[in-house]
C-alpha cells in the first residue's frame, strides 16, 4: 500500500474522528437553541442547501443512508416543527419534506457555526492552501461518489 494514501486516509480519518468527538453537531443545536443530534442536523443542512423541498428517498440517496433512517429522523423534526410535509408538484399522491420558517433559521444557524468551526481552524492557512483543499476534496467526494455508486451497481446486497 502506498505510504503517503496510507497516510493522508489516517489523516482524514482523524478529522472525522475529531469532529465527532467534539460534537459538533449538538455546538449547532447549541447555538440555534435547539437540541440535534447527527441525522436531525444533516437532515436540516441538506435541506437548506438543496434549496427544494426534497423527497424522503432523495435525502436518504444524498446522505447515504437507508430510507427508513431519514422517515424517523423526519418525524422527530416534524414533532419540533422544523419541517413539514408538502405536495410534490409532480405527483399529487407524493410528499416532499420542506423547512418550516424555524427549520431554515436552525439550518443557517447550524451552516454558520461549522463554517466559523473550519473558518478558525484554518485562519493562518494561505488562499492557496484553501484553495487545494477545497478543489481536492470536492474531487474524491465526486470519485469516491462514482466509485460506491459503480460497486452498488455490481452488487445490489451490498448497501453503503
Amino acid at each position: 500500500m502506498d505510504r503517503d494514501l496510507a497516510s493522508a486516509v489516517a489523516a482524514f480519518r482523524g478529522v472525522v474522528a475529531l469532529l465527532k468527538r467534539a460534537k459538533t453537531y449538538e455546538t449547532m443545536g447549541l447555538a440555534a437553541g435547539v437540541r440535534l443530534d447527527q441525522p436531525e442536523a444533516q437532515v436540516l443542512v441538506h435541506l437548506v442547501d438543496s434549496g427544494e423541498p426534497r423527497r424522503i428517498g432523495a435525502i436518504a440517496q444524498a446522505l447515504q443512508v437507508e430510507s427508513p433512517h431519514v422517515t424517523r429522523t423526519v418525524t422527530k423534526l416534524e414533532r419540533q416543527g422544523l419541517v413539514e410535509r408538502v405536495r410534490d408538484p409532480d405527483d399529487g399522491r407524493a410528499w416532499r419534506i420542506w423547512l418550516t420558517a424555524h427549520g431554515t433559521e436552525v439550518a443557517q444557524v447550524c451552516n454558520r457555526v461549522n463554517l466559523e468551526l473550519f473558518d478558525s481552524a484554518m485562519a493562518g492557512w494561505p488562499p492557496e492552501d484553501r484553495d487545494a483543499l477545497t478543489r481536492l476534496l470536492g474531487k474524491l467526494s465526486e470519485d469516491m461518489s462514482a466509485l460506491l455508486a459503480e460497486r452498488l451497481d455490481r452488487h445490489p446486497a451490498v448497501k453503503p
